[in-house]
Protein backbone atom coordinates (compact mmCIF):
# COMPACT_ATOMS: atom_id res chain seq x y z
CA UNK A 1 0.00 0.00 0.00
CA UNK A 2 1.42 3.39 -1.05
CA UNK A 3 -0.43 6.31 0.53
CA UNK A 4 0.10 9.69 -1.12
CA UNK A 5 -0.27 12.81 1.02
CA UNK A 6 -0.93 16.25 -0.40
CA UNK A 7 -2.37 19.68 0.29
CA UNK A 8 -5.74 19.96 -1.48
CA UNK A 9 -7.24 23.41 -0.92
CA UNK A 10 -9.88 22.63 -3.57
CA UNK A 11 -10.98 19.27 -2.13
CA UNK A 12 -14.48 18.50 -3.38
CA UNK A 13 -17.21 18.57 -0.76
CA UNK A 14 -18.65 15.24 -1.90
CA UNK A 15 -15.27 13.54 -1.33
CA UNK A 16 -14.98 15.18 2.11
CA UNK A 17 -18.49 14.05 3.00
CA UNK A 18 -17.78 10.54 1.77
CA UNK A 19 -14.61 10.03 3.82
CA UNK A 20 -16.36 11.46 6.91
CA UNK A 21 -18.92 8.68 6.52
CA UNK A 22 -16.30 6.00 5.97
CA UNK A 23 -14.46 7.15 9.11
CA UNK A 24 -17.73 7.46 11.17
CA UNK A 25 -16.82 11.10 11.93
CA UNK A 26 -19.96 12.11 10.04
CA UNK A 27 -21.91 11.21 13.20
CA UNK A 28 -20.47 14.37 14.80
CA UNK A 29 -20.39 16.62 11.74
CA UNK A 30 -23.12 18.45 9.78
CA UNK A 31 -24.88 16.50 7.08
CA UNK A 32 -25.64 19.67 5.10
CA UNK A 33 -23.26 19.89 2.11
CA UNK A 34 -23.49 23.68 2.07
CA UNK A 35 -22.14 23.80 5.63
CA UNK A 36 -19.41 21.28 4.77
CA UNK A 37 -18.48 23.37 1.73
CA UNK A 38 -18.08 26.46 3.93
CA UNK A 39 -15.94 24.43 6.33
CA UNK A 40 -13.61 23.45 3.49
CA UNK A 41 -13.33 26.90 1.95
CA UNK A 42 -12.64 28.51 5.35
CA UNK A 43 -9.81 26.15 6.25
CA UNK A 44 -6.18 27.20 6.41
CA UNK A 45 -4.97 23.72 5.50
CA UNK A 46 -6.62 20.63 4.02
CA UNK A 47 -4.26 17.65 3.94
CA UNK A 48 -5.38 14.47 2.21
CA UNK A 49 -4.27 10.85 2.12
CA UNK A 50 -5.06 8.88 -1.04
CA UNK A 51 -4.63 5.27 -2.03
CA UNK A 52 -4.62 4.99 -5.82
CA UNK A 53 -6.77 8.13 -6.10
CA UNK A 54 -9.25 7.06 -3.41
CA UNK A 55 -9.49 9.56 -0.56
CA UNK A 56 -8.84 7.51 2.60
CA UNK A 57 -8.00 10.26 5.08
CA UNK A 58 -8.25 14.01 5.57
CA UNK A 59 -7.29 16.63 8.12
CA UNK A 60 -8.68 20.16 8.18
CA UNK A 61 -7.13 22.93 10.27
CA UNK A 62 -7.51 26.63 10.98
CA UNK A 63 -4.34 28.45 12.01
CA UNK A 64 -2.85 31.90 12.62
CA UNK A 65 0.49 30.49 11.49
CA UNK A 66 2.45 31.40 14.61
CA UNK A 67 0.65 30.81 17.91
CA UNK A 68 -2.10 28.23 17.49
CA UNK A 69 -3.37 25.71 14.97
CA UNK A 70 -6.80 24.21 15.59
CA UNK A 71 -7.13 20.76 14.05
CA UNK A 72 -10.86 20.69 13.52
CA UNK A 73 -11.21 17.44 11.56
CA UNK A 74 -9.14 14.27 11.40
CA UNK A 75 -10.88 11.46 9.54
CA UNK A 76 -9.42 8.14 8.35
CA UNK A 77 -11.44 5.48 6.56
CA UNK A 78 -12.15 2.66 9.05
CA UNK A 79 -10.62 0.17 6.59
CA UNK A 80 -7.33 2.11 6.68
CA UNK A 81 -7.03 2.82 10.40
CA UNK A 82 -4.13 1.58 12.56
CA UNK A 83 -1.68 2.12 9.69
CA UNK A 84 -0.15 5.44 10.79
CA UNK A 85 -2.21 7.55 8.39
CA UNK A 86 -3.74 9.72 11.13
CA UNK A 87 -0.33 10.39 12.66
CA UNK A 88 1.07 11.41 9.27
CA UNK A 89 -1.89 13.68 8.50
CA UNK A 90 -1.40 15.46 11.84
CA UNK A 91 2.34 15.87 11.23
CA UNK A 92 1.91 17.27 7.73
CA UNK A 93 -0.87 19.62 8.85
CA UNK A 94 1.24 20.96 11.71
CA UNK A 95 4.23 21.37 9.40
CA UNK A 96 2.22 23.32 6.85
CA UNK A 97 0.61 25.61 9.42
CA UNK A 98 3.87 26.22 11.32
CA UNK A 99 5.62 23.96 13.82
CA UNK A 100 6.10 26.95 16.12
CA UNK A 101 2.34 27.04 16.72
CA UNK A 102 0.56 24.85 19.28
CA UNK A 103 -1.61 22.23 17.62
CA UNK A 104 -4.95 21.90 19.42
CA UNK A 105 -7.85 19.50 18.94
CA UNK A 106 -10.98 18.21 20.62
CA UNK A 107 -10.98 14.43 20.69
CA UNK A 108 -14.05 12.39 19.86
CA UNK A 109 -14.98 10.19 22.85
CA UNK A 110 -13.99 7.00 21.08
CA UNK A 111 -10.58 8.40 20.11
CA UNK A 112 -9.53 9.86 23.46
CA UNK A 113 -6.96 7.11 24.05
CA UNK A 114 -5.41 7.50 20.60
CA UNK A 115 -3.86 10.95 20.94
CA UNK A 116 -1.63 10.29 23.99
CA UNK A 117 -0.37 7.24 22.10
CA UNK A 118 1.04 9.48 19.33
CA UNK A 119 2.68 11.93 21.74
CA UNK A 120 -0.02 14.57 22.31
CA UNK A 121 -0.52 16.09 25.76
CA UNK A 122 -3.91 16.29 27.44
CA UNK A 123 -5.20 19.69 28.61
CA UNK A 124 -7.93 19.75 31.24
CA UNK A 125 -9.04 23.38 30.88
CA UNK A 126 -10.90 23.43 27.60
CA UNK A 127 -14.05 25.56 27.59
CA UNK A 128 -16.33 26.32 24.68
CA UNK A 129 -19.50 28.17 23.72
CA UNK A 130 -21.62 25.80 21.60
CA UNK A 131 -22.98 27.22 18.34
CA UNK A 132 -26.47 28.67 18.25
CA UNK A 133 -28.56 26.95 15.61
CA UNK A 134 -30.49 29.18 13.27
CA UNK A 135 -34.07 28.33 12.40
CA UNK A 136 -32.84 27.28 8.95
CA UNK A 137 -30.38 24.83 10.47
CA UNK A 138 -33.04 23.47 12.80
CA UNK A 139 -35.49 22.96 9.96
CA UNK A 140 -32.77 21.29 7.92
CA UNK A 141 -32.00 18.89 10.75
CA UNK A 142 -35.68 18.04 11.22
CA UNK A 143 -36.09 17.45 7.49
CA UNK A 144 -33.15 15.04 7.41
CA UNK A 145 -34.51 13.16 10.43
CA UNK A 146 -37.85 12.83 8.66
CA UNK A 147 -36.09 11.24 5.69
CA UNK A 148 -36.67 14.11 3.27
CA UNK A 149 -34.24 14.48 0.37
CA UNK A 150 -31.72 17.25 0.92
CA UNK A 151 -30.73 19.27 -2.16
CA UNK A 152 -27.02 18.56 -2.56
CA UNK A 153 -26.18 21.32 -5.04
CA UNK A 154 -24.58 24.16 -3.08
CA UNK A 155 -24.94 26.73 -5.85
CA UNK A 156 -27.99 28.50 -7.27
CA UNK A 157 -27.97 27.32 -10.87
CA UNK A 158 -31.31 28.96 -11.66
CA UNK A 159 -29.56 32.31 -11.17
CA UNK A 160 -26.82 31.59 -13.69
CA UNK A 161 -27.17 33.75 -16.80
CA UNK A 162 -25.77 32.09 -19.93
CA UNK A 163 -26.62 34.94 -22.28
CA UNK A 164 -23.20 36.63 -22.05
CA UNK A 165 -19.83 35.27 -23.12
CA UNK A 166 -18.10 32.35 -21.43
CA UNK A 167 -16.07 34.68 -19.21
CA UNK A 168 -19.21 36.34 -17.85
CA UNK A 169 -20.75 32.94 -17.18
CA UNK A 170 -17.75 31.82 -15.13
CA UNK A 171 -17.60 35.19 -13.34
CA UNK A 172 -20.95 34.30 -11.77
CA UNK A 173 -19.75 30.99 -10.39
CA UNK A 174 -16.07 31.69 -9.68
CA UNK A 175 -16.40 31.28 -5.91
CA UNK A 176 -18.44 28.09 -6.33
CA UNK A 177 -16.56 26.59 -9.27
CA UNK A 178 -14.25 24.30 -7.31
CA UNK A 179 -17.14 22.53 -5.60
CA UNK A 180 -19.38 22.62 -8.67
CA UNK A 181 -16.86 21.09 -11.08
CA UNK A 182 -16.38 18.03 -8.85
CA UNK A 183 -20.12 17.39 -8.99
CA UNK A 184 -20.14 18.07 -12.71
CA UNK A 185 -17.16 15.77 -13.34
CA UNK A 186 -16.12 13.60 -10.38
CA UNK A 187 -12.92 12.44 -12.15
CA UNK A 188 -11.73 16.04 -12.46
CA UNK A 189 -8.69 15.64 -10.16
CA UNK A 190 -7.59 12.47 -11.95
CA UNK A 191 -7.79 14.28 -15.29
CA UNK A 192 -5.76 17.29 -14.10
CA UNK A 193 -3.10 15.05 -12.58
CA UNK A 194 -2.83 13.21 -15.91
CA UNK A 195 -2.12 16.43 -17.86
CA UNK A 196 1.34 16.59 -16.28
CA UNK A 197 1.96 12.88 -15.67
CA UNK A 198 3.10 12.09 -19.22
CA UNK A 199 5.32 15.08 -19.89
CA UNK A 200 8.90 14.22 -20.92
CA UNK A 201 11.04 13.55 -17.86
CA UNK A 202 13.81 15.74 -19.29
CA UNK A 203 11.44 18.68 -19.85
CA UNK A 204 12.61 21.50 -17.59
CA UNK A 205 10.37 24.40 -18.61
CA UNK A 206 11.44 27.90 -17.71
CA UNK A 207 8.30 29.62 -19.03
CA UNK A 208 4.84 28.02 -19.00
CA UNK A 209 1.58 29.32 -20.48
CA UNK A 210 -1.78 28.23 -19.02
CA UNK A 211 -4.63 28.97 -21.46
CA UNK A 212 -8.01 29.43 -19.76
CA UNK A 213 -6.60 29.20 -16.24
CA UNK A 214 -9.97 29.59 -14.50
CA UNK A 215 -9.68 29.26 -10.71
CA UNK A 216 -6.19 27.79 -11.03
CA UNK A 217 -6.63 24.09 -10.30
CA UNK A 218 -4.27 23.02 -13.09
CA UNK A 219 -1.95 25.95 -12.30
CA UNK A 220 -1.55 24.62 -8.73
CA UNK A 221 -0.26 21.32 -10.11
CA UNK A 222 2.04 23.11 -12.55
CA UNK A 223 3.57 25.16 -9.73
CA UNK A 224 4.14 22.06 -7.63
CA UNK A 225 5.81 20.15 -10.47
CA UNK A 226 7.84 23.09 -11.79
CA UNK A 227 8.32 25.47 -8.82
CA UNK A 228 11.21 27.36 -10.47
CA UNK A 229 9.38 28.10 -13.72
CA UNK A 230 7.63 31.35 -14.62
CA UNK A 231 3.89 30.80 -15.12
CA UNK A 232 1.70 32.99 -17.33
CA UNK A 233 -2.03 32.54 -16.56
CA UNK A 234 -4.66 33.76 -19.05
CA UNK A 235 -8.43 33.74 -18.59
CA UNK A 236 -11.43 35.72 -19.80
CA UNK A 237 -13.04 35.77 -16.32
CA UNK A 238 -11.52 38.32 -13.88
CA UNK A 239 -13.43 36.78 -10.97
CA UNK A 240 -11.93 33.36 -11.70
CA UNK A 241 -8.43 34.86 -11.88
CA UNK A 242 -8.99 36.42 -8.45
CA UNK A 243 -9.75 32.96 -7.03
CA UNK A 244 -6.65 31.65 -8.81
CA UNK A 245 -4.48 34.35 -7.22
CA UNK A 246 -5.71 33.38 -3.74
CA UNK A 247 -5.14 29.69 -4.35
CA UNK A 248 -1.62 30.09 -5.75
CA UNK A 249 -0.67 32.52 -2.98
CA UNK A 250 -1.64 29.82 -0.49
CA UNK A 251 0.08 26.81 -2.07
CA UNK A 252 2.89 28.35 -4.16
CA UNK A 253 3.78 31.74 -2.64
CA UNK A 254 7.29 31.83 -4.15
CA UNK A 255 6.39 30.91 -7.74
CA UNK A 256 6.63 33.70 -10.31
CA UNK A 257 3.13 34.11 -11.78
CA UNK A 258 1.80 36.68 -14.26
CA UNK A 259 -1.97 37.05 -14.69
CA UNK A 260 -3.64 38.29 -17.87
CA UNK A 261 -7.39 38.76 -18.27
CA UNK A 262 -7.88 38.25 -21.99
CA UNK A 263 -9.57 36.27 -24.75
CA UNK A 264 -7.19 33.43 -25.67
CA UNK A 265 -7.97 33.98 -29.36
CA UNK A 266 -6.46 37.48 -29.15
CA UNK A 267 -3.11 36.76 -27.51
CA UNK A 268 0.21 37.95 -28.90
CA UNK A 269 3.48 36.40 -27.75
CA UNK A 270 6.95 36.21 -29.26
CA UNK A 271 8.09 33.14 -31.15
CA UNK A 272 9.81 30.50 -28.96
CA UNK A 273 8.58 32.28 -25.81
CA UNK A 274 7.33 29.20 -23.93
CA UNK A 275 8.63 25.73 -23.16
CA UNK A 276 5.25 24.31 -22.16
CA UNK A 277 1.64 25.29 -22.88
CA UNK A 278 -1.19 23.68 -20.89
CA UNK A 279 -4.94 24.12 -20.74
CA UNK A 280 -7.92 22.56 -18.98
CA UNK A 281 -11.53 22.55 -20.25
CA UNK A 282 -11.16 25.88 -22.05
CA UNK A 283 -10.31 25.39 -25.73
CA UNK A 284 -13.70 23.80 -26.49
CA UNK A 285 -15.26 27.26 -26.01
CA UNK A 286 -13.68 28.33 -29.32
CA UNK A 287 -15.22 27.88 -32.75
CA UNK A 288 -13.46 25.47 -35.11
CA UNK A 289 -11.48 28.07 -37.04
CA UNK A 290 -10.42 29.79 -33.82
CA UNK A 291 -9.11 26.44 -32.53
CA UNK A 292 -7.07 25.93 -35.69
CA UNK A 293 -5.58 29.43 -35.42
CA UNK A 294 -4.81 28.90 -31.73
CA UNK A 295 -2.96 25.66 -32.46
CA UNK A 296 -0.90 27.43 -35.12
CA UNK A 297 -0.12 30.23 -32.65
CA UNK A 298 0.88 27.73 -29.96
CA UNK A 299 3.31 26.13 -32.40
CA UNK A 300 4.95 29.53 -32.97
CA UNK A 301 5.04 30.39 -29.26
CA UNK A 302 6.74 27.11 -28.32
CA UNK A 303 10.49 26.68 -28.54
CA UNK A 304 11.83 23.66 -30.47
CA UNK A 305 11.06 20.58 -28.38
CA UNK A 306 8.30 22.41 -26.50
CA UNK A 307 5.02 20.71 -25.59
CA UNK A 308 1.33 21.57 -25.80
CA UNK A 309 -0.78 19.39 -23.48
CA UNK A 310 -4.45 20.10 -22.79
CA UNK A 311 -7.54 18.49 -21.28
CA UNK A 312 -10.87 19.20 -22.90
CA UNK A 313 -14.28 17.98 -24.01
CA UNK A 314 -14.78 16.34 -27.41
CA UNK A 315 -17.58 14.95 -29.55
CA UNK A 316 -17.91 11.28 -30.28
CA UNK A 317 -17.00 10.16 -33.76
CA UNK A 318 -20.70 9.33 -34.25
CA UNK A 319 -23.80 11.00 -32.86
CA UNK A 320 -24.73 7.79 -31.06
CA UNK A 321 -21.37 7.69 -29.23
CA UNK A 322 -21.66 11.39 -28.43
CA UNK A 323 -25.11 10.95 -26.88
CA UNK A 324 -23.92 7.92 -24.90
CA UNK A 325 -21.08 10.02 -23.54
CA UNK A 326 -23.51 12.73 -22.42
CA UNK A 327 -25.86 10.17 -20.87
CA UNK A 328 -22.96 8.62 -18.97
CA UNK A 329 -21.82 12.06 -17.87
CA UNK A 330 -25.29 12.88 -16.51
CA UNK A 331 -25.47 9.61 -14.56
CA UNK A 332 -22.02 10.19 -13.05
CA UNK A 333 -22.83 13.79 -12.10
CA UNK A 334 -26.10 12.93 -10.40
CA UNK A 335 -24.37 10.26 -8.34
CA UNK A 336 -21.91 12.95 -7.19
CA UNK A 337 -24.71 15.28 -6.03
CA UNK A 338 -25.79 17.29 -9.07
CA UNK A 339 -29.53 17.99 -9.19
CA UNK A 340 -31.75 18.59 -12.22
CA UNK A 341 -31.62 22.39 -12.01
CA UNK A 342 -27.82 22.41 -11.95
CA UNK A 343 -27.62 19.91 -14.80
CA UNK A 344 -30.04 22.01 -16.87
CA UNK A 345 -27.86 25.07 -16.28
CA UNK A 346 -24.78 23.19 -17.50
CA UNK A 347 -26.61 22.01 -20.60
CA UNK A 348 -27.78 25.55 -21.33
CA UNK A 349 -24.18 26.74 -20.98
CA UNK A 350 -23.08 23.96 -23.33
CA UNK A 351 -25.65 24.98 -25.96
CA UNK A 352 -24.62 28.64 -25.74
CA UNK A 353 -20.84 28.44 -25.37
CA UNK A 354 -19.40 25.01 -26.16
CA UNK A 355 -18.11 23.84 -29.55
CA UNK A 356 -17.17 20.17 -29.30
CA UNK A 357 -14.95 18.71 -32.01
CA UNK A 358 -14.00 15.10 -32.64
CA UNK A 359 -10.58 13.94 -31.52
CA UNK A 360 -9.74 13.02 -35.11
CA UNK A 361 -10.40 16.60 -36.28
CA UNK A 362 -8.32 18.13 -33.49
CA UNK A 363 -5.47 15.70 -34.14
CA UNK A 364 -5.53 16.64 -37.84
CA UNK A 365 -5.47 20.37 -37.04
CA UNK A 366 -2.47 19.92 -34.74
CA UNK A 367 -0.70 18.13 -37.59
CA UNK A 368 -1.54 21.02 -39.90
CA UNK A 369 0.03 23.35 -37.33
CA UNK A 370 3.29 21.38 -37.70
CA UNK A 371 3.24 19.51 -34.40
CA UNK A 372 5.26 16.35 -35.06
CA UNK A 373 4.10 14.06 -32.24
CA UNK A 374 0.40 14.04 -31.35
CA UNK A 375 -1.27 11.55 -29.04
CA UNK A 376 -4.28 11.06 -26.74
CA UNK A 377 -3.01 10.38 -23.24
CA UNK A 378 -6.24 9.81 -21.29
CA UNK A 379 -9.94 9.57 -22.09
CA UNK A 380 -13.24 9.18 -20.27
CA UNK A 381 -16.63 9.98 -21.85
CA UNK A 382 -16.35 13.51 -23.33
CA UNK A 383 -13.03 14.31 -21.67
CA UNK A 384 -9.64 13.64 -23.21
CA UNK A 385 -6.06 14.82 -22.81
CA UNK A 386 -4.22 15.66 -26.01
CA UNK A 387 -0.42 15.84 -26.21
CA UNK A 388 1.43 17.62 -29.03
CA UNK A 389 5.22 18.02 -29.21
Amino acid sequence: MTILYDLEPTLAVWEFHDVLKRSTLDQRRPGDLQVLEQMLRGATAIVTARDGGLLVGVSRAISDGSYCTYLSDLAVDVAYQSRGIGRELIAKTHQHCGLESSLILLAAPGAATYYPHIGMQRHDSCWMIPPKKSSTQSNSSRSEEAGEVNDQASSSPNAWDTSGNAGEFFDQMAEEYNSTIHRCFPRYNEMLDSVLRYLPVDLAPRRILDLGTGTGNLAIRVCKQYPDAQLHCVDLSPESLDVCRRQLKSVAPTTSVHYQCADITKLAFDEDEFDLIVSSIAIHHLASEDKRRLFADCRKWLRPGGVLCFADQFRGETEQLYQQHIDGWKELSFRAGTNQAEWDAWMEHQRDHDHHETLSDVTAWLGEADFSKVDTLWRFLLWSIVYAE
